[in-house]
C-alpha cells in the first residue's frame, strides 16, 4: 500500500462517527471510555445543529 492509499484509510476513520469509533476501539486505538465521550460530543453537536435549524424556521 502506498502513502496515498494509507492516508485515505486514515481519513475514512473518524472518531466523530459510530463506525470509526467502533473500529478504533476494536483496534485498541481508542478506549471504550474515550469512544463514549466522543459519542456524547457528537450527539451534543447534532442537538445544537437541530436546535439552530428549528430557530431558523
Amino acid at each position: 500500500m502506498d502513502e496515498e492509499d494509507e492516508g485515505k484509510d486514515k481519513e475514512d476513520e473518524s472518531v466523530y462517527d459510530d463506525e470509526g469509533r467502533e473500529e478504533m476501539v476494536a483496534d485498541d486505538e481508542l478506549s471504550p471510555e474515550e469512544a463514549a465521550f466522543m459519542k456524547g460530543y457528537d450527539d451534543a453537536e447534532e442537538e445544537k445543529k437541530s436546535e439552530a435549524k428549528e430557530e431558523e424556521e
